[in-house]
């Protein structure tokens, strides 16, 4: 077992050890980001465009068969 491994596993252990005994370690944050109606709009106008980007390099990339 490597010392990166065993580092690994004596984390793991802690933090079972941490669970029985009652202590809760912090949870990530669940809670998501409120965007105004002017940002949204702006980030669907900026998924729109990189979108129409990405498709135009593509037929770009497709050779044209005759």
């Amino acid at each position: 077992m490597s010392n990166q491994e065993e580092d690994e596993v004596e984390d793991e252990l802690e933090a079972l050890e941490a669970e029985v005994r009652g202590v809760t370690l912090p949870d990530a944050p669940v809670a998501q980001p409120q965007f105004t109606a002017e940002q949204k709009a702006q980030m669907a106008k900026d998924r729109a465009a990189r979108r129409a980007r990405e498709r135009a390099a593509e037929q770009a990339q497709q050779p044209i068969l005759a």
